[in-house]
């Protein structure tokens, strides 16, 4: 970081918090100001040597925007709807000097030392947007690939697939157990209702990336797939046995080894 250098301000040195990046200073106020470098939001502001303050970016930005009206005489007051406002007042003496109250600092300027300080203030603020913004959107772009951020875009996709896997299989058991007809009809009404009532986010997502895989890749696909004949004819024994299942129930074990004994040869 460019250290930003006022009237006062001595050369050299260089502040520093373990965990943040150092914006710029102001030697005049005592004042030094970095950013959060795990929430960028969040920024630092520590007067001479107390404990540094933590306040949202936009609340410095709020501060050194009033510290501009009343130097054109546009305000009088600084308000804040921030829940955790900066303490921050400002009075023109007798003496036409400035009495400056930020936090537990409190710094009589004169006019020239006042809006010397003020230009530098404007610097770092200018500087500050353009760091926030950066760590923002780059912080942004490491989330996107994150499992917490991929599950939140698509886990109510994943529980409504699994949720239509368990509705499938129920619909085949109630060959054997027709008591479950109630439950399994829950299940599907509340199905219906997630996706055509509630209309979840991906619900929109999902058909148009079906199209696409339909139309520009589904070819493509199946003719660079090679399965062995072995493969294939299990997969259509498994195929016919689950559809026998299905329509036989029970019976299907009878009717499979009755047809097998009686085309056996003697």
């Amino acid at each position: 970081m460019v250290k930003v250098h006022g009237k006062n301000n001595s050369p050299g040195g260089f502040d520093f918090i373990p965990g943040a990046t150092y914006v710029g200073d102001s030697r005049v106020l005592g004042l030094a100001i970095f950013v959060d470098q795990s929430d960028p939001s969040q920024i630092l502001l520590r007067f001479d040597e107390q404990r540094p303050r933590r306040v949202n970016y936009k609340e410095f930005l709020r501060a050194v925007n009033f510290l501009e009206a009343f130097s054109s005489g546009e305000a009088q007051a600084y308000e804040s709807p921030d829940p955790n406002p900066l303490k921050l007042s400002i009075v023109i003496l007798e003496s036409s000097r400035i009495l400056l109250h930020w936090e537990e600092s409190t710094t009589a300027l004169f006019p020239l030392e006042f809006f010397q300080t003020l230009n530098i203030l404007v610097a770092i603020r200018k500087k500050m947007e353009v760091i926030v913004r950066r760590e923002l959107d780059r912080k942004a772009r490491l989330a996107e690939g994150t499992f917490v951020e991929q599950f939140k875009n698509w886990g109510g996709l994943i529980v409504f697939i699994m949720l239509s896997a368990l509705d499938l299989l129920m619909l085949i058991c109630l060959v054997i157990w027709p008591q479950f007809f109630l439950h399994w009809l829950a299940l599907t009404l509340g199905l219906a209702f997630w996706i055509l009532v509630i209309k979840p986010a991906w619900a929109g997502r999902v058909w148009p990336t079906i199209q696409i895989y339909l139309d520009d890749e589904l070819i493509t696909d199946l003719s660079n797939l090679h399965f062995p004949k072995r493969s294939v004819e299990i997969f259509l024994i498994l195929l016919i046995l689950t559809f026998i299942y299905f329509f036989f129930g029970s019976d299907a074990a009878n009717l499979i080894f009755k047809h097998y004994k009686g085309s056996s040869l003697p």
